[in-house]
């Protein structure tokens, strides 16, 4: 996956089903991120530095929904520049994984974990 398919996808739908889109990826990042926490697999100096990628997604999806939930879809970044962004960020913090999970559990409704 890469951030041309959420672009895509993102762009068929309207501003309030986009933003519900953008919030069920956040939703399912948190139970990610939950999920890496309580991890004994990791090393925990890893753990926090993902633990901070997390916020970083959260930080860019709830200012975009935000956005589509006032109704603006000018002021805000395009939807292929903010797809980029979170991809960046993913790949930046080694979670890509989670975030193509979560975009895939969002798009599909199938709501299994990442292990």
């Amino acid at each position: 996956m890469n951030p041309q398919f959420l672009t895509d996808w993102l762009a068929t739908l309207r501003l309030p089903k986009r933003a519900r889109a953008l919030d069920l990826i956040m939703y399912d990042l948190t139970i990610s991120a939950r999920d890496l926490l309580r991890s004994d697999t990791e090393d925990k100096s890893r753990v926090m530095q993902k633990l901070l990628g997390f916020n970083e997604l959260y930080h860019q999806l709830s200012q975009q929904i935000g956005h589509y939930l006032d109704g603006e879809e000018i002021k805000v970044y395009p939807i292929e520049v903010f797809s980029q962004i979170l991809f960046d960020k993913a790949v930046h913090y080694d979670i890509l994984p989670f975030l193509v999970s979560s975009i895939m559990h969002a798009r599909t409704g199938s709501w299994s974990t990442v292990k």
